[in-house]
């Protein structure tokens, strides 16, 4: 008897041994319960700053307008203690942009992520094709992020070459207003595209659409992929911080250079925030598993 597909599960090359486990599904493609996903501990650092207009606006993809002030959030993150990942964790450093798109019969507003590294090559192959997350791999050390200390540096790089540093200072705790991940208002956004396989790129895509976790238009749950509603969470704001992104040749970087050097063009004019969260939560909270396609216009 051949392989056969079983409905309603995820699957991921190679198929034939069976569904796919991860963050979303356990290795028989049920879904992970609570009681089942521990908890997982997170810490977000984001800064935003102000650049220009017109060389982020080329950057958007069909359908997408900025919304508002033309705004790069930067953040440094950690994920802690991860039930898909048997206990272990990984770092990531995600830039976004605040956009509005139009699709065919909804408007978005939130943040479109414009790339995102992952120190883990199992967090990035089911984001890249379960979700549509322009996910990257890059070596992002575990620095704490500690609080405490009124300060923290980050980095990520990449066999040896470093093309990203965060900084922030005079970190003090705050008040939380709302439980909600760092970065552009309204959510994240994605836009998902996988080529076609064809001679000489002669296949075109597969798949190019827009996913995000929002929900449909006039429902209640809120934006945010991940689910506080039983997190404790804390909040922390710098008095300053920097970012930066190292320029980088195709020697050093060979398949990301064009990555790492488009976003090093948005030049920055003016620091706008920093900020930092931390939560812990049920692990399977964090699973980003009410992704979604909008349907294009």
């Amino acid at each position: 008897m051949s392989f056969i597909f079983k409905p309603n599960v995820r699957y991921r090359m190679p198929v034939v041994f069976g569904p796919a486990p991860g963050p979303r599904q356990k290795h028989d493609g049920t879904p992970w319960q609570a009681e089942e996903s521990g908890t997982a501990n997170v810490q977000w650092a984001t800064i935003a700053y102000r650049t220009h207009k017109d060389k982020l606006e080329a950057l958007l993809p069909p359908g997408f307008r900025l919304n508002g002030d033309p705004l790069v959030y930067v953040t440094l993150g950690f994920f802690r203690d991860l039930y898909w990942l048997a206990g272990r964790g990984y770092g990531l450093v995600n830039v976004e942009v605040p956009v509005i798109y139009t699709g065919k019969s909804e408007t978005v507003e939130g943040g479109l992520c414009l790339s995102i590294w992952e120190g883990r090559p199992d967090a990035i192959m089911t984001g890249r094709e379960e979700l549509g997350f322009p996910k990257l791999f890059a070596d992002i050390p575990d620095v704490r992020l500690a609080p405490d200390s009124g300060t923290l540096s980050g980095q990520a790089s990449w066999l040896d070459f470093k093309f990203f540093e965060m900084e922030m200072h005079g970190i003090e705790e705050t008040t939380v207003d709302n439980m909600n991940l760092l970065g552009a208002p309204g959510g994240p956004i994605f836009y998902k595209y996988m080529p076609r396989t064809g001679p000489f790129g002669s296949g075109g895509a597969d798949v190019t659409y827009v996913t995000t976790s929002q929900p449909m238009q006039g429902a209640s749950r809120g934006t945010s992929p991940i689910k506080f509603e039983d997190a404790a969470f804390r909040k922390w704001k710098a008095k300053g911080g920097s970012v930066k992104w190292h320029r980088a040749t195709f020697e050093q970087l060979p398949t990301t250079c064009h990555v790492v050097n488009g976003i090093a063009d948005l030049e920055i004019l003016e620091y706008v925030s920093a900020e930092m969260i931390e939560f812990s939560a049920p692990g399977n909270a964090v699973a980003t598993n009410s992704h979604r396609v909008v349907e294009p216009a």
